[in-house]
């Protein structure tokens, strides 16, 4: 039996990867594990599920890692 490769789908938009890919790896992953869930009432990780720009500001939309409550996180863009 043939097995159906699943697709990847990227959660970013193409101006959202854009931006992302400025930020060392590092912050990325420390952006990624400080998300402020309401009902943990704590910083968690996130499950990304979608990434797009608002104006000049990333918004990371997804679920609580935790718990499974939705999130978001708003990463601001740089100064100069």
């Amino acid at each position: 039996m043939k097995r159906k490769k699943i697709p990847f789908l990227d959660p970013f938009s193409k101006d959202a990867k854009k931006r992302w890919n400025k930020i060392p790896a590092g912050a990325q992953a420390k952006i990624l594990d400080n998300v402020y869930c309401g009902k943990c009432m704590n910083m968690v990780s996130i499950v990304l599920e979608t990434a797009k720009m608002e104006g000049a500001d990333l918004i990371l939309r997804g679920k609580c890692k935790i718990c499974g409550h939705e999130v978001c996180r708003l990463v601001e863009p740089e100064s100069d």
